[in-house]
Protein backbone atom coordinates (compact mmCIF):
# COMPACT_ATOMS: atom_id res chain seq x y z
CA UNK A 1 0.00 0.00 0.00
CA UNK A 2 1.43 3.32 -1.11
CA UNK A 3 0.18 6.80 0.24
CA UNK A 4 0.74 10.27 -0.70
CA UNK A 5 2.66 12.94 1.22
CA UNK A 6 3.14 16.42 1.54
CA UNK A 7 1.08 17.09 -1.64
CA UNK A 8 3.39 15.32 -4.02
CA UNK A 9 2.36 12.35 -5.71
CA UNK A 10 4.90 9.98 -4.31
CA UNK A 11 4.56 6.38 -2.82
CA UNK A 12 5.48 5.23 0.57
CA UNK A 13 5.33 1.78 1.98
CA UNK A 14 3.10 1.74 5.13
CA UNK A 15 4.88 0.79 8.27
CA UNK A 16 3.06 -3.35 9.57
CA UNK A 17 3.01 -1.83 13.14
CA UNK A 18 0.19 1.03 12.16
CA UNK A 19 -1.52 -1.62 10.43
CA UNK A 20 -1.47 -3.72 13.07
CA UNK A 21 -3.13 -1.33 15.33
CA UNK A 22 -5.56 0.11 13.14
CA UNK A 23 -7.09 -3.54 12.83
CA UNK A 24 -7.36 -4.50 16.44
CA UNK A 25 -8.93 -0.94 16.94
CA UNK A 26 -11.63 -2.49 13.99
CA UNK A 27 -12.01 -5.81 15.86
CA UNK A 28 -12.60 -3.60 19.45
CA UNK A 29 -15.35 -1.86 17.54
CA UNK A 30 -18.19 -3.91 17.75
CA UNK A 31 -17.18 -5.84 21.32
CA UNK A 32 -17.40 -2.23 22.76
CA UNK A 33 -20.67 -2.00 21.42
CA UNK A 34 -22.06 -5.22 23.32
CA UNK A 35 -20.16 -4.71 26.21
CA UNK A 36 -17.93 -1.67 28.20
CA UNK A 37 -14.42 -2.25 27.76
CA UNK A 38 -12.91 -2.46 31.23
CA UNK A 39 -10.06 -0.39 32.30
CA UNK A 40 -7.09 -2.40 31.38
CA UNK A 41 -8.48 -2.68 27.90
CA UNK A 42 -9.07 0.50 27.58
CA UNK A 43 -5.44 1.42 28.62
CA UNK A 44 -3.58 -1.35 26.69
CA UNK A 45 -5.80 -0.34 23.61
CA UNK A 46 -4.40 3.09 24.37
CA UNK A 47 -1.03 2.35 24.77
CA UNK A 48 -0.56 0.36 21.55
CA UNK A 49 -2.10 3.05 19.90
CA UNK A 50 -0.09 5.71 20.87
CA UNK A 51 3.01 3.39 20.24
CA UNK A 52 1.93 3.02 17.00
CA UNK A 53 1.30 6.75 16.49
CA UNK A 54 4.84 7.74 18.17
CA UNK A 55 6.35 4.63 15.73
CA UNK A 56 5.03 6.54 13.07
CA UNK A 57 6.00 9.97 13.77
CA UNK A 58 9.39 8.60 14.15
CA UNK A 59 8.97 7.92 10.77
CA UNK A 60 7.99 11.93 9.99
CA UNK A 61 10.82 14.85 10.89
CA UNK A 62 9.40 17.54 9.01
CA UNK A 63 6.09 17.32 11.02
CA UNK A 64 7.15 16.79 14.56
CA UNK A 65 5.51 19.95 15.93
CA UNK A 66 2.08 18.58 14.35
CA UNK A 67 2.63 15.18 15.73
CA UNK A 68 3.52 16.23 19.19
CA UNK A 69 0.27 17.72 18.89
CA UNK A 70 -1.47 15.02 17.37
CA UNK A 71 0.06 13.11 20.47
CA UNK A 72 -0.96 15.32 22.88
CA UNK A 73 -4.69 15.29 21.10
CA UNK A 74 -4.50 11.66 21.23
CA UNK A 75 -3.75 11.13 24.60
CA UNK A 76 -6.43 13.27 26.68
CA UNK A 77 -9.24 11.27 26.21
CA UNK A 78 -6.27 8.35 27.82
CA UNK A 79 -5.98 10.70 30.70
CA UNK A 80 -9.26 11.13 31.13
CA UNK A 81 -9.55 7.38 31.70
CA UNK A 82 -6.65 7.22 33.78
CA UNK A 83 -8.92 10.34 35.64
CA UNK A 84 -12.15 8.17 35.75
CA UNK A 85 -10.39 4.68 36.87
CA UNK A 86 -10.89 5.15 40.35
CA UNK A 87 -15.17 5.75 40.00
CA UNK A 88 -14.67 2.61 37.65
CA UNK A 89 -12.51 0.76 40.38
CA UNK A 90 -15.43 1.85 42.71
CA UNK A 91 -17.87 0.30 40.88
CA UNK A 92 -16.23 -2.62 40.11
CA UNK A 93 -15.53 -3.60 44.49
CA UNK A 94 -19.16 -2.63 44.61
CA UNK A 95 -20.15 -5.88 44.50
CA UNK A 96 -17.33 -7.19 46.42
CA UNK A 97 -18.61 -5.26 49.25
CA UNK A 98 -22.28 -7.07 48.92
CA UNK A 99 -20.37 -10.41 48.89
CA UNK A 100 -18.94 -9.14 52.48
CA UNK A 101 -22.02 -8.22 53.98
CA UNK A 102 -23.84 -11.62 52.85
CA UNK A 103 -20.57 -13.16 54.69
CA UNK A 104 -21.59 -10.92 57.82
CA UNK A 105 -25.36 -12.15 58.27
CA UNK A 106 -24.49 -15.77 57.81
CA UNK A 107 -23.23 -17.96 61.37
CA UNK A 108 -19.49 -19.28 60.96
CA UNK A 109 -21.07 -23.00 61.47
CA UNK A 110 -24.41 -24.69 61.18
CA UNK A 111 -23.44 -28.23 62.69
CA UNK A 112 -25.40 -29.60 65.94
CA UNK A 113 -22.74 -29.30 67.47
CA UNK A 114 -21.93 -25.53 67.20
CA UNK A 115 -25.69 -24.92 67.42
CA UNK A 116 -25.65 -26.39 70.86
CA UNK A 117 -22.65 -24.31 71.63
CA UNK A 118 -24.38 -21.24 71.16
CA UNK A 119 -27.94 -22.16 73.11
CA UNK A 120 -25.53 -23.07 76.41
CA UNK A 121 -23.81 -19.85 75.87
CA UNK A 122 -27.18 -17.98 76.70
CA UNK A 123 -26.71 -19.30 80.13
CA UNK A 124 -30.23 -20.20 80.26
CA UNK A 125 -30.14 -20.84 83.96
CA UNK A 126 -33.45 -19.39 85.43
CA UNK A 127 -36.77 -19.58 84.91
CA UNK A 128 -38.33 -18.37 81.45
CA UNK A 129 -39.87 -15.11 82.21
CA UNK A 130 -43.16 -15.18 80.82
CA UNK A 131 -45.50 -11.90 80.66
CA UNK A 132 -47.36 -13.18 83.02
CA UNK A 133 -45.24 -14.58 85.42
CA UNK A 134 -46.09 -17.88 85.17
CA UNK A 135 -44.58 -20.89 83.26
CA UNK A 136 -46.47 -23.84 82.47
CA UNK A 137 -45.22 -27.06 82.87
CA UNK A 138 -46.85 -30.04 81.21
CA UNK A 139 -46.35 -33.29 82.66
CA UNK A 140 -47.80 -35.59 79.87
CA UNK A 141 -47.08 -38.89 81.62
CA UNK A 142 -46.60 -40.41 84.96
CA UNK A 143 -45.63 -43.94 85.33
CA UNK A 144 -46.21 -44.70 88.88
CA UNK A 145 -45.26 -47.68 91.05
CA UNK A 146 -45.99 -48.61 94.82
CA UNK A 147 -42.63 -50.11 96.73
CA UNK A 148 -43.77 -50.94 99.95
CA UNK A 149 -46.60 -50.14 102.81
CA UNK A 150 -45.09 -50.24 106.21
CA UNK A 151 -48.43 -50.85 107.90
CA UNK A 152 -46.57 -50.52 111.39
CA UNK A 153 -45.23 -46.75 110.53
CA UNK A 154 -48.30 -46.03 108.67
CA UNK A 155 -46.19 -44.80 105.85
CA UNK A 156 -45.91 -46.20 102.23
CA UNK A 157 -43.14 -45.70 99.61
CA UNK A 158 -43.73 -45.32 95.98
CA UNK A 159 -41.35 -44.32 92.85
CA UNK A 160 -42.27 -42.03 89.98
CA UNK A 161 -41.04 -41.71 86.68
CA UNK A 162 -42.18 -37.71 85.53
CA UNK A 163 -42.12 -36.66 82.34
CA UNK A 164 -41.55 -32.79 81.78
CA UNK A 165 -42.37 -30.09 79.12
CA UNK A 166 -41.95 -26.53 79.36
CA UNK A 167 -41.23 -23.60 76.57
CA UNK A 168 -37.99 -21.48 77.32
CA UNK A 169 -38.42 -18.95 73.69
CA UNK A 170 -34.54 -17.98 74.48
CA UNK A 171 -33.57 -21.50 73.44
CA UNK A 172 -35.25 -21.36 70.10
CA UNK A 173 -33.78 -21.11 66.72
CA UNK A 174 -34.16 -20.44 63.28
CA UNK A 175 -34.31 -23.38 61.07
CA UNK A 176 -33.83 -22.04 57.74
CA UNK A 177 -30.56 -20.70 59.28
CA UNK A 178 -29.20 -23.81 61.43
CA UNK A 179 -31.02 -26.78 59.20
CA UNK A 180 -31.93 -29.41 62.86
CA UNK A 181 -35.35 -29.88 64.67
CA UNK A 182 -33.93 -30.52 68.06
CA UNK A 183 -30.86 -30.88 69.78
CA UNK A 184 -29.41 -32.46 72.90
CA UNK A 185 -27.98 -29.87 75.69
CA UNK A 186 -26.40 -31.37 79.17
CA UNK A 187 -29.07 -30.90 82.23
CA UNK A 188 -26.74 -28.90 84.05
CA UNK A 189 -26.04 -26.14 81.83
CA UNK A 190 -29.92 -25.48 81.40
CA UNK A 191 -33.16 -24.34 83.80
CA UNK A 192 -35.36 -27.44 85.10
CA UNK A 193 -38.43 -27.19 87.14
CA UNK A 194 -38.17 -28.31 90.55
CA UNK A 195 -40.98 -30.51 91.86
CA UNK A 196 -41.56 -31.32 95.37
CA UNK A 197 -44.23 -34.04 97.18
CA UNK A 198 -46.46 -32.01 99.82
CA UNK A 199 -46.79 -34.72 102.12
CA UNK A 200 -43.69 -36.19 101.85
CA UNK A 201 -41.76 -37.32 104.85
CA UNK A 202 -38.70 -38.10 103.22
CA UNK A 203 -38.31 -37.27 99.07
CA UNK A 204 -35.04 -38.15 96.26
CA UNK A 205 -35.38 -36.88 93.06
CA UNK A 206 -32.69 -37.40 89.98
CA UNK A 207 -32.42 -36.45 86.54
CA UNK A 208 -33.65 -39.25 84.19
CA UNK A 209 -30.83 -38.83 82.24
CA UNK A 210 -27.68 -35.93 81.81
CA UNK A 211 -29.04 -34.48 78.80
CA UNK A 212 -32.44 -33.04 77.86
CA UNK A 213 -33.97 -32.28 74.58
CA UNK A 214 -34.48 -28.45 73.13
CA UNK A 215 -36.79 -28.14 70.28
CA UNK A 216 -36.68 -25.33 67.45
CA UNK A 217 -39.27 -23.81 68.82
CA UNK A 218 -37.92 -23.40 72.45
CA UNK A 219 -39.77 -26.59 73.92
CA UNK A 220 -37.94 -28.75 76.24
CA UNK A 221 -38.26 -32.42 77.19
CA UNK A 222 -36.98 -33.94 79.97
CA UNK A 223 -37.65 -36.73 82.63
CA UNK A 224 -36.91 -36.90 86.70
CA UNK A 225 -37.05 -39.75 89.05
CA UNK A 226 -38.83 -39.36 92.16
CA UNK A 227 -38.58 -41.88 95.18
CA UNK A 228 -40.62 -40.49 97.46
CA UNK A 229 -42.34 -41.64 101.10
CA UNK A 230 -45.50 -40.50 102.10
CA UNK A 231 -47.07 -40.14 105.55
CA UNK A 232 -50.57 -42.00 105.12
CA UNK A 233 -52.73 -43.12 107.93
CA UNK A 234 -54.03 -46.61 106.06
CA UNK A 235 -57.23 -47.20 107.21
CA UNK A 236 -56.53 -50.91 109.21
CA UNK A 237 -59.76 -50.81 110.27
CA UNK A 238 -60.57 -54.00 108.84
CA UNK A 239 -57.73 -55.85 108.69
CA UNK A 240 -56.14 -57.82 107.28
CA UNK A 241 -59.47 -57.06 104.65
CA UNK A 242 -58.23 -53.40 104.45
CA UNK A 243 -58.29 -51.40 101.84
CA UNK A 244 -58.16 -47.37 101.22
CA UNK A 245 -56.52 -44.22 99.55
CA UNK A 246 -53.27 -42.52 100.00
CA UNK A 247 -52.66 -39.28 98.08
CA UNK A 248 -49.00 -37.88 96.55
CA UNK A 249 -49.04 -34.08 96.44
CA UNK A 250 -47.04 -33.22 94.11
CA UNK A 251 -46.52 -29.84 93.39
CA UNK A 252 -44.11 -26.58 91.94
CA UNK A 253 -43.16 -23.38 93.56
CA UNK A 254 -45.74 -20.77 93.23
CA UNK A 255 -46.45 -17.46 94.76
CA UNK A 256 -48.32 -13.74 94.97
CA UNK A 257 -49.17 -14.84 90.85
CA UNK A 258 -45.62 -15.94 89.98
CA UNK A 259 -44.09 -19.47 89.39
CA UNK A 260 -44.98 -22.21 88.07
CA UNK A 261 -48.42 -24.47 87.03
CA UNK A 262 -49.07 -27.87 85.99
CA UNK A 263 -50.72 -29.53 83.71
CA UNK A 264 -51.01 -33.45 84.59
CA UNK A 265 -51.59 -35.75 81.23
CA UNK A 266 -52.15 -39.46 81.66
CA UNK A 267 -51.08 -41.74 84.45
CA UNK A 268 -49.70 -45.41 84.09
CA UNK A 269 -48.76 -47.85 86.73
CA UNK A 270 -46.38 -50.67 86.98
CA UNK A 271 -45.65 -53.48 88.72
CA UNK A 272 -49.05 -53.52 90.95
CA UNK A 273 -48.59 -56.51 93.63
CA UNK A 274 -46.08 -55.27 96.32
CA UNK A 275 -45.87 -57.88 99.29
CA UNK A 276 -49.32 -58.27 100.81
CA UNK A 277 -50.59 -54.76 98.73
CA UNK A 278 -52.09 -54.45 95.44
CA UNK A 279 -52.00 -50.81 93.62
CA UNK A 280 -55.46 -51.08 92.17
CA UNK A 281 -55.97 -47.62 90.50
CA UNK A 282 -54.11 -44.24 90.27
CA UNK A 283 -55.99 -41.37 89.25
CA UNK A 284 -55.00 -37.78 88.99
CA UNK A 285 -57.32 -35.20 91.35
CA UNK A 286 -56.94 -31.39 92.89
CA UNK A 287 -58.51 -30.61 95.90
CA UNK A 288 -61.13 -28.04 95.48
CA UNK A 289 -60.53 -27.72 91.66
CA UNK A 290 -57.24 -25.63 92.59
CA UNK A 291 -54.38 -25.91 90.57
CA UNK A 292 -52.12 -25.57 93.10
CA UNK A 293 -53.18 -28.58 94.93
CA UNK A 294 -52.64 -31.50 93.09
CA UNK A 295 -52.38 -34.93 93.98
CA UNK A 296 -52.23 -38.30 92.92
CA UNK A 297 -55.03 -40.93 94.38
CA UNK A 298 -53.63 -44.24 94.80
CA UNK A 299 -55.97 -46.77 95.65
CA UNK A 300 -54.76 -49.75 98.08
CA UNK A 301 -55.98 -52.90 98.41
CA UNK A 302 -54.44 -55.42 100.74
CA UNK A 303 -54.20 -58.89 99.64
CA UNK A 304 -55.63 -61.11 102.81
CA UNK A 305 -54.36 -64.92 102.07
CA UNK A 306 -51.09 -64.20 104.40
CA UNK A 307 -52.01 -62.34 107.28
CA UNK A 308 -55.47 -64.37 107.80
CA UNK A 309 -53.25 -67.47 107.72
CA UNK A 310 -50.31 -66.45 109.70
CA UNK A 311 -52.37 -64.10 111.92
CA UNK A 312 -56.34 -64.56 112.06
CA UNK A 313 -56.16 -68.38 111.47
CA UNK A 314 -54.20 -69.68 114.64
CA UNK A 315 -55.95 -67.86 117.11
CA UNK A 316 -59.26 -69.65 115.80
CA UNK A 317 -57.82 -73.06 116.04
CA UNK A 318 -56.49 -72.03 119.68
CA UNK A 319 -60.24 -70.98 120.58
CA UNK A 320 -61.41 -74.14 118.90
CA UNK A 321 -59.08 -76.49 120.70
CA UNK A 322 -60.21 -74.83 124.17
CA UNK A 323 -63.98 -75.40 123.46
CA UNK A 324 -62.91 -78.96 122.69
CA UNK A 325 -61.22 -79.16 125.99
CA UNK A 326 -64.32 -78.84 128.06
CA UNK A 327 -64.24 -82.90 127.25
CA UNK A 328 -61.97 -83.84 129.54
CA UNK A 329 -63.15 -84.51 132.51
CA UNK A 330 -62.76 -82.32 135.83
CA UNK A 331 -60.84 -84.35 138.07
CA UNK A 332 -57.49 -85.42 137.80
CA UNK A 333 -55.84 -82.02 136.49
CA UNK A 334 -55.84 -82.98 132.77
CA UNK A 335 -57.95 -80.18 131.70
CA UNK A 336 -56.27 -77.95 133.84
CA UNK A 337 -52.60 -78.33 132.56
CA UNK A 338 -54.41 -78.47 129.05
CA UNK A 339 -56.13 -75.04 128.87
CA UNK A 340 -52.78 -73.74 130.78
CA UNK A 341 -50.34 -74.69 127.64
CA UNK A 342 -53.03 -72.93 125.50
CA UNK A 343 -52.85 -70.12 127.44
CA UNK A 344 -49.41 -70.08 127.24
CA UNK A 345 -49.40 -70.43 123.75
CA UNK A 346 -51.42 -68.08 122.63
CA UNK A 347 -49.20 -65.57 125.10
CA UNK A 348 -46.01 -67.29 123.02
CA UNK A 349 -47.73 -66.25 119.50
CA UNK A 350 -48.62 -62.75 120.23
CA UNK A 351 -44.67 -62.41 121.00
CA UNK A 352 -43.59 -63.46 117.90
CA UNK A 353 -45.84 -61.74 115.79
CA UNK A 354 -45.84 -58.58 117.91
CA UNK A 355 -44.32 -57.02 114.50
CA UNK A 356 -46.14 -58.20 111.72
CA UNK A 357 -49.58 -56.52 113.73
CA UNK A 358 -50.85 -53.13 112.62
CA UNK A 359 -49.79 -49.84 114.32
CA UNK A 360 -52.60 -47.55 115.80
CA UNK A 361 -53.92 -44.51 114.79
CA UNK A 362 -57.46 -42.69 114.27
CA UNK A 363 -59.07 -46.25 113.07
CA UNK A 364 -57.42 -48.92 115.56
CA UNK A 365 -57.52 -52.31 113.57
CA UNK A 366 -59.92 -54.95 114.95
CA UNK A 367 -57.24 -57.82 114.41
CA UNK A 368 -55.87 -56.19 117.95
CA UNK A 369 -59.24 -56.56 119.52
CA UNK A 370 -59.63 -59.47 118.14
CA UNK A 371 -56.53 -61.07 119.81
CA UNK A 372 -57.15 -59.46 123.10
CA UNK A 373 -60.81 -61.30 123.74
CA UNK A 374 -59.07 -64.46 122.62
CA UNK A 375 -56.84 -63.88 125.41
CA UNK A 376 -59.35 -63.36 127.78
CA UNK A 377 -61.62 -65.91 127.01
CA UNK A 378 -58.63 -68.33 126.89
CA UNK A 379 -57.58 -67.26 130.81
CA UNK A 380 -61.05 -67.05 131.87
CA UNK A 381 -61.86 -70.73 130.65
CA UNK A 382 -58.63 -72.01 132.53
CA UNK A 383 -59.76 -70.17 135.87
CA UNK A 384 -63.23 -71.31 135.55
CA UNK A 385 -62.00 -75.26 135.17
CA UNK A 386 -59.54 -74.53 137.87
CA UNK A 387 -63.03 -73.43 140.15
CA UNK A 388 -64.81 -76.21 139.30
CA UNK A 389 -62.09 -78.88 139.52
CA UNK A 390 -62.15 -77.98 143.49
CA UNK A 391 -65.96 -78.05 143.54
CA UNK A 392 -66.01 -81.59 142.05
CA UNK A 393 -63.15 -82.66 144.80
CA UNK A 394 -64.19 -80.66 148.01
CA UNK A 395 -67.50 -79.59 147.51
CA UNK A 396 -66.65 -75.78 148.17
CA UNK A 397 -65.01 -73.23 147.13
CA UNK A 398 -63.31 -72.22 150.24
CA UNK A 399 -59.69 -72.42 150.57
CA UNK A 400 -58.09 -75.71 151.10
CA UNK A 401 -56.64 -74.50 154.48
CA UNK A 402 -59.90 -74.21 155.61
CA UNK A 403 -61.70 -77.56 154.37
CA UNK A 404 -59.01 -79.51 155.98
CA UNK A 405 -59.71 -78.08 159.39
CA UNK A 406 -63.53 -78.87 159.34
CA UNK A 407 -62.48 -82.40 157.88
CA UNK A 408 -60.44 -83.17 160.88
CA UNK A 409 -62.89 -81.01 163.51
CA UNK A 410 -65.38 -83.60 162.43
CA UNK A 411 -62.76 -86.47 162.50
CA UNK A 412 -61.77 -85.45 166.40
CA UNK A 413 -65.62 -85.49 167.30
CA UNK A 414 -66.11 -88.34 165.71
CA UNK A 415 -63.26 -90.50 167.63
CA UNK A 416 -64.68 -88.83 170.83
CA UNK A 417 -67.34 -90.78 170.13
CA UNK A 418 -66.63 -93.67 169.64
CA UNK A 419 -64.18 -93.35 172.77
CA UNK A 420 -67.19 -93.01 174.60
CA UNK A 421 -69.12 -95.38 173.02
CA UNK A 422 -66.03 -98.35 173.88
CA UNK A 423 -65.95 -96.89 177.53
CA UNK A 424 -69.97 -98.07 177.17
CA UNK A 425 -69.18 -101.23 175.12
CA UNK A 426 -66.51 -102.28 177.64
CA UNK A 427 -68.64 -101.55 180.67
CA UNK A 428 -71.52 -103.18 179.13
CA UNK A 429 -69.18 -105.94 176.73
CA UNK A 430 -71.40 -105.64 173.83
CA UNK A 431 -70.14 -104.26 171.25
CA UNK A 432 -67.90 -106.64 168.73
CA UNK A 433 -65.42 -106.07 166.28
CA UNK A 434 -67.83 -106.85 163.57
CA UNK A 435 -70.07 -103.57 164.72
CA UNK A 436 -66.91 -101.76 164.03
CA UNK A 437 -66.33 -102.69 160.50
CA UNK A 438 -70.02 -101.93 159.36
CA UNK A 439 -69.85 -98.53 160.98
CA UNK A 440 -66.31 -98.10 159.04
CA UNK A 441 -68.03 -98.86 156.03
CA UNK A 442 -71.13 -97.10 156.54
CA UNK A 443 -68.62 -93.96 156.94
CA UNK A 444 -66.98 -95.15 153.27
CA UNK A 445 -70.23 -95.24 151.51
CA UNK A 446 -71.52 -91.89 153.15
CA UNK A 447 -68.11 -89.69 152.06
CA UNK A 448 -68.42 -91.38 148.24
CA UNK A 449 -72.06 -90.62 148.40
CA UNK A 450 -70.72 -86.93 149.68
CA UNK A 451 -68.04 -87.00 146.51
CA UNK A 452 -70.71 -88.06 143.98
CA UNK A 453 -73.00 -85.20 144.85
CA UNK A 454 -70.30 -82.53 144.84
CA UNK A 455 -68.98 -84.07 140.97
CA UNK A 456 -72.46 -84.16 139.88
CA UNK A 457 -73.38 -80.44 140.71
CA UNK A 458 -69.63 -79.65 139.36
CA UNK A 459 -70.40 -80.88 136.29
CA UNK A 460 -73.23 -79.42 135.70
CA UNK A 461 -72.22 -76.22 136.05
CA UNK A 462 -69.34 -76.87 134.15
CA UNK A 463 -72.39 -77.48 131.38
CA UNK A 464 -73.75 -74.36 132.24
CA UNK A 465 -70.33 -72.87 131.80
CA UNK A 466 -69.64 -74.33 128.37
CA UNK A 467 -73.04 -73.36 127.11
CA UNK A 468 -72.52 -70.04 128.17
CA UNK A 469 -69.37 -70.26 126.76
CA UNK A 470 -70.21 -71.73 123.55
CA UNK A 471 -72.74 -68.60 122.92
CA UNK A 472 -70.47 -66.02 123.50
CA UNK A 473 -67.55 -67.38 121.24
CA UNK A 474 -71.01 -67.70 118.65
CA UNK A 475 -71.99 -64.32 119.56
CA UNK A 476 -68.54 -62.55 119.37
CA UNK A 477 -68.01 -64.40 115.99
CA UNK A 478 -71.26 -62.83 114.43
CA UNK A 479 -70.18 -59.34 115.81
CA UNK A 480 -66.44 -59.72 114.58
CA UNK A 481 -67.72 -60.59 111.13
CA UNK A 482 -69.92 -57.14 111.13
CA UNK A 483 -67.58 -55.04 112.37
CA UNK A 484 -64.98 -57.00 109.66
CA UNK A 485 -66.71 -56.44 106.29
CA UNK A 486 -70.11 -54.42 107.20
CA UNK A 487 -68.59 -51.44 109.54
CA UNK A 488 -66.37 -48.59 108.04
CA UNK A 489 -64.21 -46.29 109.44
CA UNK A 490 -63.58 -43.13 107.91
CA UNK A 491 -60.87 -41.00 107.58
CA UNK A 492 -59.78 -37.50 105.81
CA UNK A 493 -56.02 -38.77 103.87
CA UNK A 494 -56.15 -34.41 102.96
CA UNK A 495 -55.72 -33.33 106.09
CA UNK A 496 -52.03 -31.67 105.49
CA UNK A 497 -53.66 -29.13 103.78
CA UNK A 498 -56.05 -27.72 106.14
Amino acid sequence: MYFVTGGRAGMRPIDHSVLKCCLFSLLLLPVSAADPPSNAAILASETTAGNASNTANAGQAPNTSTNTSNTASTNQPFNTASTNQPSNTASTNQPSNTATSSRATTPSCTTRRCLASMLIAKEALSQPQSPSCISNISVPLIVYETLSVDTKDLRFESHLQVMLSWEDPDLSWDTSVYHHDMVVLPVSKIWTPELHVTNGVQTTIKHGNKDLLVHSNGTIEHMVIMNTVVGCEVNLYNYPFASDFCPIAINVWALKGCGMFLNFGNVSTTSANRGDWLTENVELDAKGGRDDRNYLWVSLKMRSENPFLSLVLPSILIIVADVVSFSLPLGGGERISFKVTLVLSFIMFLIILNDLLPGGGQCSPIIRKHFCFCLVILVLSTLQSMVLTRLAKCGTLWPCSLSKSKDSLLKDTDNEEESKSDIKASEEEKNTALQKVVKFLNKMAAQDQKNAIHHRFANKVDLICFCIYLTVLIVYAVVILYFSFGSQCKINQLDFWS
